[in-house]
């Protein structure tokens, strides 16, 4: 690193909207929005909303640890929670310690663990 520069490693969401056609259940389940039964896009699921991969990570873990939902639901959904709060904070590691070949894994890891949720999260809605 020179004077004037500091480097910085970064995971960013290239598409919001590519979240709902994804993960369509978690972001429901975790974004509920009168837009995602009229239209099916989440009305507030627009480009700068923040509300990408990591913030939806943080999101579900979030509603499956405190969220109002039946104790079967939730012992179904806490696996999942407790693999994305791992490996969420494994790439925060990684992206601080400059790792990039590691948070590459990573991210891979994330979205993996979020296509598991997604699977239970359906099942649970049917």
């Amino acid at each position: 690193m020179g004077r004037n520069f500091f480097i910085r490693v970064s995971a960013e969401t290239y598409d919001e909207k590519e979240l709902i056609r994804t993960w369509p259940a978690l972001c429901t389940l975790v974004w509920p929005d009168e837009g995602a039964q009229k239209g099916g896009i989440l009305r507030n699921l627009l480009p700068g909303a923040g509300r990408g991969v990591l913030q939806l990570v943080d999101a579900f873990v979030e509603y499956v640890h405190f969220g109002k939902m039946p104790g079967a639901a939730r012992s179904d959904l806490t696996p999942a929670a407790t693999e994305l709060a791992k490996k969420r904070a494994e790439l925060d590691e990684a992206l601080g310690n400059r790792d990039v070949r590691a948070a590459s894994g990573l991210t891979d890891a994330i979205e993996d663990a979020l296509d598991e949720a997604e699977s239970v999260a359906k099942r649970l809605r049917a």
